[in-house]
């Protein structure tokens, strides 16, 4: 299987003379790196508005053409002409190829969904190809080729492609399973202790606290500066900040759709990040940072690896990715579809508490605050005012009927910061399950 890196490039464009951001992918032999160019002016093209469209489809297109190398179709082709001798059939082996793999290691993902869905995505670089004159081997059709997965006839040759004794229904009982894995709540405080032990660079776990406590997304902690300026001109590291009120405004620019929006931070969220990351680890990271790129880290930017590089999003992913892999082997109960991103959760639900009450618990449908609507939606950054309103309504009434009888405990640790009011949460959680033990016996 040939080697393809896909590497993120930041410059200044020729024609447009303004900033352009995307990935691009590189071929990498025993003696070169090339550039695979078609795929990169794909990626300029479509992609260069949002960083995660481009990774995904970098990564499809990535994962498809070294799928073409391991076949026999394309032994003595160089993967910057694969697009000229792909085929439709190609994208059908290609997922038959994926399904066959998921059986064959009985795994819950990628589901038929997802399969479908990234050769979907395939067909759109190949009809990008087209319209733009390079004439591709692939037709692309309105409607792609989709695998018959509920074919019983299709379930056996996948099971005997996965030369695994399996019940032919398999793949509608893994994609049950996928379903089931992807149902999304509130993650717990103990999966959040898991998870931050279990970092290899402690900047993630200081990264994963500071976002329980401001539902940040990935991409907008990255950009946190260590000195802010113009908006965010008060923001500094917590012993130099002056505080005339628990929480602080800060400005969240160009995030998801390029918006801009402002969040609160409470100050223990940023005395957190300053006793577990900036004190006893900025300025190491700081110099490595410059032996790396020959000037000082900028001040708009506060995290850092252990090597001295920026963290970003696709680093956050991979490392708790790796994170959770070690606490499953600790815990299997763990559940397996953890991700940095549920740590956004928790602030909407603390804050829907505060505002309501047990007024959550005998409310009905009714119950709805435009002021507190547009709180949440400002610090979520969700363009669906009501939707994202009624999801974390949903939320903190599962919190305040788990703990119905300590309400009054509850209720008074939603006045804290979120790290105290999840430490709350999670002390009521082990007095239950200590209470509970003795029954169980």
């Amino acid at each position: 299987m040939i080697k393809i890196t896909k590497k993120y490039v930041d410059y200044v464009c020729s024609e447009s003379n303004r900033r352009t951001t995307h990935f691009i992918l590189i071929f990498e032999d025993k003696k070169h790196s090339v550039l695979l160019s078609h795929v990169n002016l794909f990626l300029y093209s479509t992609t260069r508005s949002s960083r995660k469209t481009s990774s995904r489809y970098a990564s499809v297109i990535s994962m498809f053409y070294r799928y073409l190398s391991t076949t026999d179709d394309f032994n003595r082709i160089h993967p910057n002409q694969y697009h000229l001798f792909s085929r439709n059939r190609h994208v059908k082996r290609w997922q038959t190829d994926r399904e066959t793999k998921r059986v064959a290691q009985g795994a819950a993902s990628p589901s038929t969904a997802t399969i479908f869905g990234e050769a979907k995505l395939l067909m759109n670089y190949f009809r990008w190809l087209g319209d733009a004159g390079f004439n591709p081997g692939i037709e692309v059709q309105l409607k792609t080729w989709c695998p018959p997965y509920k074919s019983s006839r299709y379930q056996a040759y996948i099971a005997l492609k996965a030369k695994k004794a399996i019940d032919t229904t398999s793949i509608e009982v893994l994609d049950k399973e996928s379903r089931q894995s992807a149902l999304r709540s509130l993650i717990t405080p103990y999966e959040i202790r898991l998870l931050t032990e279990n970092y290899s660079d402690p900047v993630y776990s200081a990264m994963l606290i500071f976002a329980l406590s401001t539902a940040m997304r990935p991409m907008d902690l990255c950009r946190f500066p260590y000195f802010g300026n113009g908006d965010n001109a008060h923001i500094a590291p917590f012993s130099a900040m002056d505080f005339s009120e628990p929480t602080v405004n800060y400005t969240v620019h160009n995030s998801k759709r390029r918006k801009t929006r402002t969040i609160l931070i409470h100050q223990d969220a940023l005395e957190t990040v300053e006793e577990t990351y900036i004190k006893p680890l900025y300025v190491a990271r700081a110099k490595k940072y410059e032996e790396n790129y020959g000037e000082k880290p900028p001040l708009s930017l506060l995290f850092l690896t252990k090597d001295g590089h920026p963290v970003t999003p696709d680093r956050i992913a991979q490392r708790t990715s790796a994170a959770k892999k070690r606490a499953l082997e600790l815990n299997p109960n763990l559940r397996a579809n953890l991700k940095f991103y549920d740590s956004r959760d928790w602030w909407p639900t603390q804050y829907m508490i505060r505002s309501f009450g047990e007024e959550i618990l005998s409310a009905n449908d009714g119950l709805y605050n435009l002021a507190v609507a547009e709180v949440l939606q400002n610090q979520m950054g969700h363009k669906f005012i009501q939707t994202t309103f009624n999801h974390y309504m949903d939320m903190a009434r599962i919190i305040l009927s788990i703990h119905k009888g300590r309400s009054t405990e509850i209720l008074r640790a939603a006045e804290y910061s979120s790290n105290q009011f999840i430490a709350a949460v999670g002390a009521l959680d082990e007095r239950v399950a200590a209470m509970v033990a003795p029954i169980r016996d």
